[in-house]
């Protein structure tokens, strides 16, 4: 486990610009089940956040979903070594010169051992409303 760690922050270190390392805010059940349920938004072109990704959730192999800033929530698609299972503690992005995360630019997970994924798609993520079951 100390092994996976100082891979991830000598990833981290090494980034040219990374842009958020944050702990996992997990969110409430209710708040899990919103997210699973809800749908996907309009595509944009960047996600620009304060400090951190405040929580994130696996949606499917290739996906996940990050709230960057309170109750603003984003799909992001992801390809290539990474795998969304293992956003488990931490999460690393780095970005390819600006404050905000866009498409090709790179996410990692703590348990990935060093991969990454790139970012491919960003889209806005629309919480299901959970008072109408």
């Amino acid at each position: 486990m100390l092994q996976q760690k100082t891979l991830l922050n000598r990833f981290t270190l090494l980034a040219s610009i990374p842009l958020a390392l944050a702990a996992c805010a997990s969110s409430g059940s209710g708040t899990n089940t919103a997210i699973l349920n809800g749908m996907q938004g309009e595509e944009e072109n960047s996600l620009c956040f304060n400090r951190d990704i405040r929580s994130w959730h696996q949606l499917d192999d290739s996906a996940i979903v990050v709230e960057a800033r309170n109750d603003e929530y984003y799909k992001l698609e992801l390809a290539g070594g990474c795998n969304t299972r293992n956003a488990f503690m931490q999460i690393a992005v780095e970005s390819r010169g600006s404050s905000c995360l866009t498409p090709g630019d790179r996410v990692t997970f703590d348990r990935d051992l060093g991969l990454s994924c790139s970012v491919t798609q960003i889209n806005r993520w629309h919480l299901a409303d959970m008072d109408e079951r």
